[in-house]
């Protein structure tokens, strides 16, 4: 090849160009903070960015390493299906359970044996993603097609509906001061138990002969009845002296009621349009002002719910201090998850576009005449971005991050700006990975914020996640991707106060975690490609390049080290190649028998030994314009953190290739 390399007589033209070496080239790479940018081509991007970084993570102050691999938590083989949520549940005396909801049931899950129990009184549809909140000493469980259940320590419960109530056979009667006249009442009845309210009865009613507000004396007065509701706790009462206007009048606990004209109509509220005696079947759920609030409905999609708070924490109905809003009823706009922000309901949703909006509901009192009414407000806060995906909206801190198929975008303050929210994206570094994901399936992304890093995990084909990224927040640096995907992520602390990172991947729970070093037994492959880096700042000079460098620590098995560049006559492939082995040492005393006498009879081991600084090189010499680094590993024991990278040559003082004249 000669020591100037394949391409000597390519840079000769009719000036009569030569190859004198000038200045010596010295191309370092120490610190890989910027993550990987896939926006730019490689040969835009900086030294400290990657152009691919697969099945990696950022360590220490920005070093690359082979991410955390994966293990089965506690449930293999105990599932036949999917599975379609999990949680942790802390008990009243501080110890915690692992609730699963699998195979359309609830179990409580013993992950040091390996154990299931059913938790009786409840069943789940499979297939619909749960959504759980604790609060005091129950669980929650959502999936927005069956009733929603709590779990208080021991069996399930459903929040059951209960019947309309119906007129008994003399609905209204008048007192005898009263007689039949040109007057006409008329009244409605609903029945609440511990959830929420049911639809009124049909409207009934009955002639009068004075104005309601002249009514004074004891037998001046309506008297309304209806047969026994099993389960009510008690029943409000619909009055107007004009029909279909109907609002409230009063409550009792008892099956009848006596209108005397004293009790004011409330005329801000009216009958309920639809029960929620059965507990409103959302399928996302949160705790905010100490109210459960509950949204994602498909039979309402614009709809919120809040309970009440105290004794009423777990009722909906607004008698019970509950209630609930639709956001621009019938609008494009439908709510997917809501969110605690700065103690206030922030409503992420979406619409058909992948755009969405934010919404925020207030709680503003209103005096009417004399009374003291709690009325909610809701203001759109971002017209132009939300989410589709529930599971991919998570606090982060001091902001809300979540994903559509534009970015990820955050929710936050403006900066230097009091009270002022703006959403912001994250991702232009890999918008173009982000955009490429299977649009259809990206509703089932799911996300978590852990040891200060967001986790996104995402589709790129029809059906469940099958690949993660993340944003490292203390480098400012998103990696992607992991060829490993999950349906959603949470934590669990064992009874030894080891807190285990999860996720769902199908029919099993699985751990993350830098102590595994494959994804349940099965190898994976990573790789690290650098950016294509000019050997000058002047992007016409060559160099003769003669050494290319890699430094590693703890490194284990056979990493593959690849050095390519772009000669004159364009982009090589590997120029060079090799494998990155670390040294060993051998250990025992019978390797050999010394003489006629055997000191040992059993053979040594060789013992393998990670480096705190392994460095090792490629011979090239070769004449190029631009290098670029690649380092990889396919076995389980292949392992490697990436701590340096360097070239080594000179300028060649060299006329312009004559390929490049036009």
């Amino acid at each position: 090849m000669g020591i100037f390399g394949s391409d000597k007589n390519i840079f000769t033209n009719s000036r009569g160009g030569n190859l004198r070496t000038r200045k010596s080239v010295d191309v370092r790479v120490d610190k890989f903070d910027g993550g990987v940018n896939v926006l730019f081509s490689e040969t835009r991007l900086r030294s400290n960015e990657a152009k691919e970084a697969t099945n990696l993570i950022l360590d220490e102050d920005g070093i690359w390493k082979k991410r955390w691999g994966t293990a089965e938590y506690g449930t293999s083989g105990l599932f036949t299906n999917i599975l379609d949520g999990f949680s942790e549940y802390r008990k009243s005396d501080g110890t915690r359970e692992l609730i699963v909801v699998a195979d359309g049931k609830v179990w409580r899950v013993d992950p040091s044996a390996g154990t299931k129990t059913e938790i009786t009184g409840a069943t789940f549809t499979q297939g619909y993603a749960c959504d759980f909140v604790q609060i005091e000493s129950n669980l929650y469980i959502v999936n927005g097609q069956d009733d929603m259940a709590l779990y208080g320590g021991s069996t399930l419960s459903t929040y059951g509906s209960i019947s309309t109530p119906t007129w008994d056979g003399t609905p209204l009667t008048r007192g005898a001061g009263l007689s039949a006249g040109s007057y006409t009442m008329y009244y409605r009845v609903s029945a609440v138990n511990e959830v929420g309210e049911t639809l009124a009865a049909a409207e009934e009613s009955i002639s009068v002969d004075q104005i309601r507000d002249d009514w004074g004396d004891a037998d001046e007065y309506v008297d309304v009845g209806w047969a026994d509701v099993a389960g009510a706790k008690k029943y409000i009462i619909y009055m107007s002296d004009v029909t279909g206007y109907e609002v409230k009048l009063d409550e009792t606990t008892a099956s009848t009621y006596r209108d005397t004209g004293s009790a004011a109509p409330n005329p801000y509220l009216e009958p309920p349009d639809a029960s929620t005696a059965a507990g409103p079947k959302f399928k996302s759920i949160g705790i905010i002002g100490n109210r459960i609030w509950g949204t994602n409905d498909v039979d309402n999609p614009q709809r919120v719910y809040w309970t009440g708070t105290g004794a009423n924490l777990s009722n909906f109905a607004p008698a019970f201090d509950g209630g609930w809003i639709d956001l621009e009823t019938g609008s494009r706009n439908q709510t997917v998850k809501v969110m605690d922000f700065n103690k206030e309901a922030h409503v992420i949703c979406k619409t058909d576009d992948g755009r969405g909006s934010i919404w925020e509901i207030d709680f503003v009192t209103v005096d009417i005449a004399g009374s003291t009414i709690t009325v909610p407000q809701a203001t759109k806060l971002i017209a132009q971005m939300g989410s589709n995906a529930p599971r991919s909206v998570v606090h982060v801190e001091n902001d809300i991050y979540f994903l559509n198929i534009f970015g990820v975008f955050t929710l936050g303050y403006e900066p230097n700006v009091f009270n002022v929210l703006r959403t912001s994206e994250k991702s232009a570094q890999i918008r173009p990975y982000i955009r490429s994901l299977y649009e259809a399936s990206l509703s089932k992304t799911c996300s978590y914020y852990y040891d200060s890093k967001v986790f996104f995990s995402v589709p790129t084909t029809s059906g469940e996640p099958n690949r993660t990224f993340l944003y490292d927040r203390e480098k400012s640096a998103w990696i992607k991707d992991w060829t490993i995907g999950v349906s959603q992520f949470g934590e669990f602390t064992d009874s030894s106060g080891n807190t285990h990172f999860l996720g769902i991947c199908g029919k099993s729970l699985i751990e993350f975690s830098e102590n595994f070093e494959s994804d349940s037994g099965t190898a994976f492959t990573w790789r690290y490609i650098s950016p294509r880096i000019p050997v000058s700042k002047d992007w016409t000079q060559f160099a003769f390049i003669s050494l290319a460098y890699v430094k590693t620590r703890a490194a284990r098995g056979t990493p593959q080290f690849i050095f390519t560049g772009t000669t004159a006559s364009g982009a090589s492939p590997a120029l060079a190649t090799g494998s990155i082995e670390q040294g060993s040492s051998d250990t025992g005393i019978g390797w050999d028998q010394l003489g006629v006498v055997q000191v040992g009879s059993t053979l040594g081991a060789p013992t393998l030994f990670a480096q705190e600084s392994l460095i090792k090189y490629l011979v090239i010499d070769e004449v190029l314009r631009d290098i670029q680094w690649e380092i990889s590993g396919d076995a389980v024991s292949d392992k490697a953190t990436i701590t340096g990278l360097m070239a080594e040559g000179r300028i060649m003082e060299t006329d312009s290739p004559e390929s490049w004249q036009l």
